[in-house]
């Protein structure tokens, strides 16, 4: 169905606002009321901050510090030194690493929020704008790659309720769905391209992750009123089949016991999967499963484990993920010391061999794409366009998106 709700004037600005105060920080996914994921003494811990799921230095929580103090303080631009360092146009003060160049670069609209990317080879590219943490939420096209706007109109109202809800904080696209979610009380609105009035809501709840793979929607789910921390294994990921007529669900994976909370899902352009999700030891463990242990989950019913999946080596605490090409890359740090806050150190690139007719997969050796040499210039987003990287930059200069490419 299409709704022409109109996001006000007001709750652009107030998202604004809540960028600004939340996305430099964030890990990129969405969290409810009372989720809050413990690692261990010395990492970090995700604790929810407007509904969102950030980071925090055990020490400092353990010593009263206001989680969104210690947040915000992770990515504390100290105006003095920033304001007297040269930045690139596109990438600030990001140092590119040899075997990677930084393309078009776009400025990003105030409101906007998560970005999807179609599939090509012309990119379209939509967001979720939010007025306040808590709603209301629209789903608004941001025109076409480079040449970004967003729309007059809202294509989908996320709040048809009016109630508050809290935002997943994830777009996808398949190039001919549009779909994006909240949390409370759990809904998935998928966005018809080709004929809006077919657009539909589809209950899904405790949502906070999504990719695409060839016929489906992938979605990490959990019951309401069952809470993370040591429940991961009702913890599943869910197909929302695109190869059906109507759309269908079905359970493709479930998580690890040692899973508290599901983090990210990522692809890539060969179809190899990346899910990864918080856990005590690790803080965030990855696990890699090759295309037809996906396949063969959609089309026989029966899910898989990701306990048999292997474990992808990042070499760091990390936190946002993308496909990227025929790879996957991720946004490492780590905390320098207990009650320092978390520093990012890289964005890096992990290139995935998938052999054996699509049945195995191989993670190569990391490839760093763009180091941070200081703390005035954060790395918002990530996001696959074809096989490149797109990356929300933002610093003193502003929010923009940057198209990362591997050098001829």
């Amino acid at each position: 169905m299409k709704t022409e709700r109109m996001m006000t004037g007001e709750g652009l600005k107030g998202f604004a606002w809540v960028l600004t105060a939340l996305a430099m920080a964030l890990t990129g996914t969405g969290c409810g009321e009372g989720d809050v994921a413990d690692a261990s003494d010395q990492a970090p811990r995700t604790v929810c901050v407007d509904g969102q799921c950030g980071l925090m230095a055990a020490s400092a929580s353990d010593a009263g510090t206001d989680a969104g103090t210690s947040i915000d303080a992770g990515w504390d631009l100290d105006a003095g030194p920033c304001d007297s360092t040269p930045y690139d146009p596109k990438l600030g003060t990001l140092q590119i690493q040899p075997g990677f160049v930084a393309g078009e670069s776009a400025p990003l609209p105030a409101a906007a929020g998560p970005v999807g990317v179609t599939p090509g080879p012309t990119y379209s590219l939509y967001t979720l704008v939010s007025g306040i943490y808590h709603g209301p939420h629209a789903l608004y096209s941001l025109g076409t790659w480079p040449q970004l706007s967003l729309g007059s109109a809202p294509l989908l109202d996320m709040s048809p309720s009016g109630l508050p809800n809290y935002s997943s904080y994830f777009v996808e696209t398949d190039g001919q769905r549009v779909i994006t979610g909240v949390n409370y009380p759990g809904t998935v609105g998928v966005y018809d391209i080709a004929t809006p009035a077919a657009s539909t809501y589809i209950p899904l709840t405790n949502l906070t992750a999504a990719g695409v793979v060839p016929g489906a929607f992938l979605l990490t789910t959990r019951p309401l009123g069952n809470p993370p921390g040591g429940a991961g294994a009702t913890e599943t990921l869910a197909a929302l089949r695109t190869d059906t007529t109507p759309l269908t669900q079905t359970t493709v994976a479930t998580f690890p016991s040692e899973s508290q909370r599901s983090a990210s899902v990522s692809v890539s352009t060969h179809g190899a999967l990346m899910v990864s999700y918080y856990e005590t030891s690790s803080f965030i463990k990855a696990r890699v499963v090759a295309p037809a242990t996906i396949a063969q989950a959609l089309t026989s019913g029966m899910p898989f484990s990701l306990a048999d999946a292997p474990v992808m080596d990042v070499g760091s605490r990390f936190t946002r993920t993308a496909g990227h090409g025929e790879g996957l890359s991720v946004l490492r740090g780590s905390i320098p010391a207990p009650g320092f806050p978390y520093t990012y150190s890289d964005v890096s690139r992990f290139p995935i061999t998938v052999t054996n007719a699509g049945a195995t997969v191989t993670v190569g050796s990391r490839q760093p794409i763009l180091v941070f040499l200081d703390r005035c210039t954060s790395v918002t987003d990530m996001k696959a366009i074809g096989p490149d990287l797109l990356l929300g930059v933002q610093d003193k200069n502003g929010r923009r998106l940057v198209r990362i490419q591997q050098a001829p």
